[in-house]
């Protein structure tokens, strides 16, 4: 038998699981997410922009605007800018209502800002449509009973 660490290109173990899948979008929609926040606030998103805001080097972030503008998701014309297209503008703006939704019930939980922004993070990218759509039904809830609200936080900081 052959080497395990040695996949055969036609294999199953060859493709990407389904985590790394999710991962990949993660990355994708954090790209998306950033890109879509520096040209609302700067009127443009520039590699140098985008490596600090996500902590990376520039090269990692050319690299991928190869592969956004690749799937569509952006325009990307070096030393020109970057564009999202109609179909990276929609899935940034969902990131960003998914961060606001699950972010705003945290801190309304009293979950610390800091905290609560480390956690989004973290959730944003793995929480199913039909989720987020209660989540947001249980914050509009709270936000319109904050006698509510004040009970359940009194009930959880016992």
């Amino acid at each position: 038998m052959g080497d395990p660490c040695f996949l055969a290109v036609g294999s199953d173990l060859a493709r990407p699981s389904q985590i790394e899948q999710q991962e990949e979008m993660s990355r994708l929609e954090d790209y998306l997410e950033v890109i879509y926040h520096l040209i609302q606030e700067k009127g443009y998103a520039s590699t140098v922009a985008i490596a600090e805001n996500l902590q990376v080097k520039p090269p990692t972030v050319s690299s991928m605007l190869q592969r956004l503008a690749a799937k569509d998701y952006l325009v990307h014309e070096p030393y020109r800018g970057i564009r999202l297209t109609e179909k990276g503008a929609k899935i940034a703006k969902s990131v960003i209502a998914r961060h606001s939704i699950v972010s705003e019930l945290l801190t309304m939980l009293g979950v610390q800002n800091d905290v609560a922004y480390q956690d989004t993070e973290g959730i944003e990218h793995h929480i199913q449509p039909v989720t987020i759509k209660k989540i947001e039904g249980l914050v509009g809830f709270l936000r319109d009973n904050p006698k509510v609200l004040r009970a359940i936080r009194d009930h959880i900081e016992k």
